[in-house]
């Protein structure tokens, strides 16, 4: 009953509050229409397939802590997409990685040890030192052999995510001028795209500029409001009416194509932005009232989950689907499904319940999991087994990002 009526209050306090507290001049407050949610019910007791979970996890944490180059790095060939084509960065080949390096602290993190606490302390700790070495003073670029606005963004959100534990004064400085860099280098569109001042934007750079700027709000750093406005109506025009009803665009002008990865990642951008469900709102091209269904959104992702069919049992089940799109097709779709529960407690639980069966089979003996790019190479699949470990410890909540 306890439990009912806290979804209830939720869900009240939906309808009346606006999306975004304007009491700062100079900024916006994102709302948390999840905040207080299980505060007054208590931790429940772990279940066995808690315990399996945590397991796996621990067990990938040990070989990304192995794997870790001197510098505090991680090394992994995720390469550069081009149109439909992918391949490898050159100049990063073989290199210290500072987005991976930043999603493998953040792995870290999201099962509890931080860069001072815990067995991983000096691991994270590491990887930390190494992102603020690459961190341009001047403007507040974090890039290193050529990494680009994917990387600046997951390594700002790495620096919320310390600074929120740890509340050290040199992470919020340099945390700072990495989210000013994200908002000065928004273009006319609302959005991001692979390098700054892009006249063009796509929804996969976008989500992970969007999530970086919440985690900064989260720990106390204003981001200007008109910022968030101009990122929430790219959202909502990447957002599929009539073809595919419910997915959402790669491109709004020069590629439409909708796929389970770009859908995850525009709801979660919407997430980010403060709206958790369906609701209507005036187009800014247009004028006209629209509806944005996001339960269309849910039941697209439902439909298209890449290892929904496995053709690939006889080997490993998922392997031959493993690319970098089908994990951060999953890190999205984990963060959606896990934000939607508050409208769904059911379609997060039998989500969840799928990604514990499918990505417990496809973790390999010495912990890792793997991709297409990495192969079989245990060098070359930090990416992978950093995103399985965020993927499994969403439900455990030590991140804020997973949080709100």
């Amino acid at each position: 009953m306890r439990r009912l009526a806290t979804w209830l209050a939720i869900i009240a306090a939906m309808l009346l509050s606006p999306a975004f507290s304007s009491s700062a001049q100079d900024g916006a407050e994102f709302v948390n229409p999840r905040e207080g949610v299980g505060d007054d019910m208590g931790d429940p007791e772990p279940t066995q397939e808690d315990v399996t979970v945590k397991t796996a996890v621990e067990k990938g944490l040990r070989h990304l802590a192995s794997i870790q180059n001197q510098d505090g790095s991680w090394s992994n060939d995720i390469g550069n997409k081009l149109g439909h084509n992918y391949q490898r960065n050159v100049d990063g080949i073989g290199k210290p990685h500072v987005g991976v390096t930043a999603i493998c602290c953040m792995a870290f993190m999201a099962a509890g040890y931080t860069p001072d606490r815990g067995e991983y302390s000096r691991t994270v700790g590491a990887g930390l030192a190494f992102v603020l070495r690459n961190i341009d003073r001047d403007t507040g670029w974090i890039s290193a052999f050529g990494t680009r606005m994917y990387s600046h963004a997951f390594a700002t959100m790495f620096l919320a995510e310390v600074y929120g534990q740890t509340k050290d004064p040199v992470v919020l400085s340099h945390l700072r001028n990495a989210i000013k860099f994200i908002v000065d280098s928004q273009n006319q569109q609302g959005a991001w795209r692979y390098v700054p001042h892009q006249i063009d934007s796509d929804m996969s750079i976008c989500v992970c500029q969007l999530q970086a700027l919440r985690a900064a709000n989260n720990v106390g750093v204003k981001v200007p409001i008109n910022a968030i406005e101009e990122a929430k109506n790219y959202v909502r025009a990447s957002y599929n009416r009539w073809r595919l009803p419910g997915s959402f665009k790669y491109q709004l002008d020069w590629d439409d194509r909708s796929t389970f990865a770009l859908t995850a990642a525009g709801v979660v951008g919407l997430q980010s932005l403060g709206e958790y469900d369906s609701h209507s709102y005036v187009d800014k091209a247009t004028g006209i009232n629209t509806r944005l269904d996001l339960s269309r959104s849910i039941n697209f992702l439902v439909q298209e989950r890449p290892d929904k069919a496995n053709r690939y049992t006889w080997l490993r089940p998922g392997w031959g689907e493993c690319n970098y799109g089908f994990w951060y097709g999953h890190y999205y779709a984990a963060q959606a499904m896990y934000q939607y529960q508050f409208v769904s407690p059911r379609v997060w639980r039998e989500w969840n319940d799928l990604n514990r069966k499918h990505f417990l089979k496809l973790q390999h003996d010495n912990g890792a999991w793997t991709d297409e790019i990495g192969g079989w190479d245990q060098r070359k699949n930090a990416y992978a087994t950093a995103m399985a470990c965020l993927i499994l410890s969403i439900p455990r909540g030590y991140l804020p990002i997973f949080q709100n």
